[in-house]
């Protein structure tokens, strides 16, 4: 068909291989939920299509942009009604990037969405008939440095597959009252939850699930108030939202209504007239669509050219459902029997009229418009009572509630959120804690990491020797026994270094943790014959069990540093018992190497031999980011992030997976990572505080560490990590194999046999906890917005 054709030629000129790398997933797998096509779309640099090509995006028009989505929509409609989500937001938000620059949120959150091909999930407003598309959808509890944020939001398409969640909350006003604010949140923030909620099969695919908020925090800077403009009509920023969602929604049901008639009209059944009739109406909604987005080219973006869109929105829905019924009846009955995409393609077009606003909720004012009494106003969703609160920011809103109005299901008589958003009235009200202090002063912008003095860091009086969260008292988070895992939890605990000092060392760490075994196990486990012979397994463990204690080593000679600028004795004791840990489990893996039948005179050349690739690629780099930090700069500050988030927050989940997957088969190797990762979890949790108290006394830090942080995770995500890990899990998989009557029914993870997971399901657990961990310690720093970087 000729103007589909012309909708793939585009989308293949702006995502090149997109269109083929769809058609080679069964159309079946591309519908359902995890089915591979968001891969595939990221690939193709999806994600930046519609950025403008000055912030380093494709910069494709509203007119380009709603043929690719059409040519989206024919091949993959739940990719189409998903990436809708995405790609509306991010047009809106760099639409009036110098502004958004101006209003306090950071630039960098921006231009991370291009230089990471980030995904951003809308949380806005649900299709509830009791809430309108303009409430907030969530509250948001004023607290020191940002808010706490408690909601939800059901369908929210992206919930599994988002980097970024964008929502509207109701925020505390200057005078007293409420006002709309915009959020911008890394998805992996503690208290961020998905559940199932989509069950329908139709676009299963845009995982279309429920995404709970519980007690998040934000940061100031990530949040972003919104207003109203004169007589309660939408501001430029909300509109011009509300805009390019009607155009990219309704483009995306064109492109399944487009694909069923392409099908009828080659399939050359019926009259010619009737054809030719089903065509036009077909183009009816393709003009109306593509006319709405050359009118948005020309600069009408205003409150009238919002209704003008919703009009041509209601009319290209009633011409594609139409045109979509009218093939299906034209390919005939055994078409519809015979090929189950047709029947898919027929249901998914009738979810074209389940996106917000609805034509009863917004034909009293569009009456008032067409007959010239008042201008267009989306009121339908003010709560009763309210008054939009004024604000004194330099900068235009964000997009509210209305923005993306992610409706993919129904409208009807949908589940209030269970324990989220207080809602009256269908309205959330934000209520601040009372004796909490709001702080809503700009942040302090720093100058380069160059021209940055480092502050000295001061300990705080001392505390009980409780973890708050999970009342895990520090003696039992040395346990042998008591100790959490990371897997189960433990990346909660608090810690300082006051409860973890020499004394509290010396006192737990011998009898509690290594239970007088110094090499890390206890006597009578041994290292099984078969590990002894050449093969996959002793490969992959001989080259583990190298890299640790070489790793180990190298962290221990950078904490020598760290100990050297310590500021005070707390801090200098905590960082000598790290020390200590490190060197300890750098001697424990030389001594496995032993076990395995390695000569005491060759396990430097081993070692050497065995991670020469990997010391390059992975331990060099991250020396040469770290050490002119603590060796040269003496930052303490500065080595005590770098260490905490880049070295103890990337490399202790891989060290608890390391120890889930050997203790059926080499249990002295899976003792050894038990009492490391047990050292690893304290060293997180009080690098952590210490961090955390530092930057409650010295706010003006904040910036300098955030852009410590991204540097370093930046370049962790250029280091062959997963090359190793695939390598090494790898040979794992294949030498496990004459072992798994062995193994039997041993559960690496919970409800999950040893001998059933793949390499890729044991690297990816990791990647999740390595990911919760993060978000869980920068959360509790203050730091969150460093996760995007």
């Amino acid at each position: 068909m000729r103007s589909l054709d012309q909708a793939r030629a585009l989308c293949e000129s702006y995502l090149p291989g997109l269109l083929d790398g769809l058609s080679k997933v069964p159309f079946e797998q591309r519908e359902s939920s995890g089915g591979g096509t968001l891969p595939v779309f990221r690939a193709s640099n999806g994600p930046s299509l519609v950025i403008p090509k000055d912030y380093g995006g494709l910069g494709a028009t509203p007119l380009d942009a709603v043929r690719v989505t059409r040519a989206i929509g024919a091949h993959a409609p739940s990719l189409a009604v998903a990436t809708t989500m995405h790609h509306f937001s991010v047009a809106t938000l760099f639409t009036f990037a110098e502004s958004i620059k101006n209003s306090g949120m950071e630039w960098a959150l921006l231009e991370a969405i291009t230089s990471r091909n980030l995904l951003l999930s809308s949380g806005f407003a649900e299709g509830r008939p009791s809430q309108g598309i303009l409430s907030p959808t969530m509250t948001a509890t004023p607290v020191t440095g940002g808010y706490r944020i408690n909601g939800s939001k059901k369908p929210c398409s992206l919930s599994h597959s988002m980097d970024l969640l964008t929502a509207s909350v109701a925020v505390p006003a200057s005078d007293g009252g409420l006002q709309t604010a915009f959020l911008l949140m890394p998805a992996t923030l503690r208290g961020v939850t998905r559940h199932p909620f989509w069950a329908s099969s139709v676009l299963a695919g845009a995982e279309s699930d429920e995404v709970r908020l519980t007690d998040v925090f934000i940061e100031e800077e990530l949040v972003i108030p919104t207003e109203n403009g004169p007589d309660g009509m939408l501001d430029d920023l909300q509109t011009v939202g509300f805009i390019w969602f009607e155009l990219l929604i309704t483009a995306s049901y064109l492109g399944m209504a487009s694909a069923l008639v392409e099908r009828a009209l080659a399939a050359g059944r019926g009259a010619t007239t009737d054809r030719a009739a089903l065509g036009t109406r077909l183009e009816t909604a393709t003009q109306l669509v593509e006319g709405a987005a050359r009118a948005m080219m020309a600069g009408d973006t205003d409150n009238d050219a919002l209704a003008r869109v919703l009009m041509a929105r209601y009319g290209a829905q009633d011409a594609i459902t139409d045109a979509a019924r009218q093939a299906v009846e034209m390919l005939g009955g055994m078409s519809f029997i015979g090929s189950p995409d047709v029947a898919y393609l027929i249901a998914a077009c009738q979810c074209v009229a389940f996106h917000p606003p609805s034509r009863a909720s917004v034909a009293a004012p569009m009456v008032d418009y067409l007959d010239g009494t008042h201008p267009f106003i989306m009121n339908d969703t003010a709560p009763a009572g309210a008054t939009p609160a004024p604000r004194s920011v330099a900068a235009p809103a964000a997009p509210a509630a209305a923005l993306a109005a992610d409706a993919s299901a129904p409208a009807t008589n949908a589940p209030q959120p269970p324990g989220g958003a207080a809602v009256s009235g269908g309205s959330p009200v934000a209520t601040p804690t009372p004796g909490v202090e709001s702080v809503g002063a700009a942040p302090v912008t720093a100058p380069s990491l160059h021209q940055q003095p480092v502050v000295t860091y001061r300990p705080q009086a001392a505390v009980p020797r409780t973890d708050e969260r999970s009342a895990v008292t520090a003696a039992d988070a040395a346990d042998w026994d008591q100790a959490s895992s990371l897997f189960d939890g433990a990346e909660g605990i608090r810690l300082t270094a006051r409860d973890c000092d020499l004394h509290y060392w010396f006192t737990n760490v011998p009898q509690r943790t290594l239970r007088g075994n110094i090499v890390g196990y206890a006597p009578e486990l041994v290292t099984p014959d078969f590990l002894h012979e050449p093969g996959p397994l002793r490969d992959a463990l001989i080259q583990e069990v190298a890299f640790r204690a070489l790793a180990e080593e190298r962290a221990a000679r950078a904490i020598g540093h760290i100990v050297a600028c310590a500021p005070d004795s707390t801090t200098a004791e905590f960082y000598a018992t790290q020390l200590v840990d490190e060197t300890r489990h750098a001697m424990i893996f030389r001594n496995h190497l032993r076990n395995l039948g390695v000569d005491e005179r060759d396990v430097a050349a081993v070692i050497a031999e065995q991670t020469a690739g990997d010391k390059a690629g992975i331990l060099d780099p991250l020396e040469e980011l770290g050490m002119p930090i603590v060796r040269d700069q003496q930052d303490f500050m500065g080595g005590v992030v770098l260490l905490t988030i880049l070295v103890e927050g990337f490399l202790a989940p891989s060290i608890e997976l390391s120890e889930r997957k050997w203790r059926p088969i080499d249990p002295r190797m899976a003792d050894m990572e038990k009492g490391a990762s047990i050292d690893e979890v304290r060293h997180l949790a009080v690098g952590t505080s210490i961090i955390r108290e530092h930057l409650q006394q010295h706010p003006e830090e904040k910036d300098r560490l955030v852009e410590l942080i991204r540097g370093g995770m930046r370049l962790w995500e250029q280091l062959p990590v997963a090359d190793q890990l695939t390598r090494w899990e790898n040979w794992f998989q294949e030498g496990i194999t004459p072992h798994l009557d062995m193994i039997g029914d041993y559960e690496i993870w919970d409800g999950r046999r040893l001998v059933d997971t793949t390499p890729e399901d044991r690297i990816q657990k990791a990647v999740e906890v390595t990911s919760i961990v993060h978000s869980t310690r920068l959360t509790d720093m203050g730091l969150g917005r460093a996760l995007i970087y």
